[in-house]
């Protein structure tokens, strides 16, 4: 299996995210213990949710281990940003509508449309990768036509 690129901010975040579940969970089992408790768990409100409780974060979990293991971890600082690479803050003049648009290339998991985070392996993140500043180029999806002018290429500072 081919590991997945993951900026190191997205890497940290999920890994928050990862060990703030684990302190969660005993919490739940807690309440689902002393929910039992009270009797018949077929109608037992308080037992039904904290057992779907768990069942949510234990697959939460298994979702974020297999990230974190499946995941290789890259040091934007460390890539040079003269042509789009991975972690690169794109901006884009659209040569159509003269709007421009920013564009922050980043892993799979990490992909977040309202904030303009795109995957390298999108179709639109691979047709970046590798432009340089001024280069004009032309881009289709679903039969649509773009054409767009790189006007800045800087590393993305991750907060």
């Amino acid at each position: 299996m081919q590991k997945e690129l993951i900026t190191e901010f997205g890497y940290q975040e999920i890994v928050k995210e990862f060990n703030k579940l684990l302190k969660e969970k005993p919490y739940w089992v807690k309440e689902k213990e002393l929910a039992a408790q009270l009797g018949d768990r077929s109608e037992n409100a308080e037992y039904i949710s904290a057992k779907e409780m768990i069942r949510n974060i234990d697959k939460r979990l298994r979702y974020l281990d297999k990230i974190i293991n499946s995941s290789t971890v890259v040091d934007t600082t460390k890539i040079p940003h003269k042509k789009v690479n991975f972690g690169s803050q794109v901006t884009l003049l659209d040569l159509d509508s003269n709007e421009k648009k920013e564009y922050v290339i980043v892993g799979t998991y990490e992909t977040n449309p309202n904030e303009n985070r795109i995957s390298n392996k999108s179709p639109f993140g691979k047709a970046l990768l590798g432009k340089e500043l001024n280069e004009e180029f032309e881009f289709e999806i679903n039969n649509q036509h773009f054409e767009y002018e790189i006007i800045d290429i800087k590393m993305y500072e991750f907060k």
